[in-house]
């Protein structure tokens, strides 16, 4: 495992110098793998090279935001988090029983909550010497970024969220659990891929194109069933709706318009309960807008970012 990378100072004389990632270990034992990638003109003073963090949605990686380097990472600095138990990052041995969702013991005390997850990601952000990012958030990550831009609103310059519920309702999580007992139960027994496979037959899930759709699979793979079960068993009982309220920094909403997961009326009422956010509506097949509507996104995201009047 390459040594923590812990000053920004290196990569980004040399971008894309390594493309297996950086890690980054927490007081916890947990390690946290990511991408740093920036074309920013290296001439520039450090408050000219703003930091965006890309934050991958439930059975994702951090691989699959590639396709939106190419044109932020001109303008900023780029990182590509693989999220807890997901792609190349840590997780910590889950002791109770996956179908027991309510008693939830890990390994050494770990404490598989939003806390932690808030914590890890401040941490990286202290480790690596960097005082203030935007947020981008896909899917349920967009919920951490809504407890992150309130409860740090210094370390936040803007908040982005896209496809993004408050929270995943009965009918969600028991269309998650793909037939079986429960969600975690699902990918225990068919694995990572499996259950995406399994997720896929559902209209509006997954994307339809089916060469990207096995592309999709094969990275989803790549992430260990234990690791995902335990990211989903946090997710059951994650809502970041206490949280909108106490958002402050400037906020775009990226809206999916046929998304089975998140309804276009869910990020309409986000974008009411927030005030000054700005909601983006994007037409695409389903729920996956970051990869059918790559451009349209990116389009929105650089229009948003360039009304804060940064260097675009």
């Amino acid at each position: 495992m390459p040594q923590n990378q812990t000053t920004l100072e290196f990569p980004l004389r040399r971008p894309y110098d390594r493309p297996e990632g950086y890690y980054v270990t927490h007081p916890n034992g947990q390690v946290s793998h990511y991408y740093l990638d920036s074309f920013v003109d290296p001439w520039l003073p450090e408050e000219e090279k703003p930091v965006i963090i890309l934050n991958h949605g439930c059975a994702r990686t951090a691989d699959m935001w590639y396709s939106w380097v190419p044109r932020l990472a001109r303008h900023f600095v780029v990182i590509r988090r693989d999220s807890r138990g997901h792609g190349k990052s840590s997780f910590p041995k889950r002791l109770s029983p996956w179908s027991d969702q309510q008693n939830n013991v890990y390994e050494g005390g770990y404490q598989w909550d939003l806390d932690t997850m808030l914590y890890e990601i401040v941490d990286m952000l202290d480790q690596l010497n960097i005082k203030r990012v935007i947020f981008l958030g896909e899917a349920t990550s967009g919920e951490m970024g809504h407890a992150f831009a309130a409860k740090y609103p210094e370390r936040t310059i803007a908040l982005i969220t896209c496809s993004t519920p408050t929270s995943l309702p009965p009918a969600a999580i028991k269309m998650f659990a793909v037939e079986e007992s429960s969600w975690p139960e699902a990918v225990i027994k068919h694995g990572s891929r499996g259950w995406n496979e399994r997720l896929a037959r559902n209209p509006g899930t997954l994307p339809k194109d089916p060469v990207y759709l096995e592309w999709l699979l094969d990275e989803a793979a790549k992430t260990k069933k234990e690791g995902l079960a335990g990211y989903v068993i946090f997710l059951t009982h994650l809502t970041s709706r206490p949280w909108l309220k106490n958002i402050k920094s400037p906020y775009l909403i990226l809206a999916p318009t046929n998304s089975t997961a998140v309804p276009l009326s869910e990020s309409r009422w986000i974008s009411e309960q927030v005030s000054g956010s700005k909601i983006v509506e994007i037409e695409a097949p389903g729920h996956e807008i970051f990869s059918e509507a790559t451009d349209r996104c990116i389009d929105a995201v650089l229009e948003f970012l360039a009304e804060l009047n940064m260097a675009i």
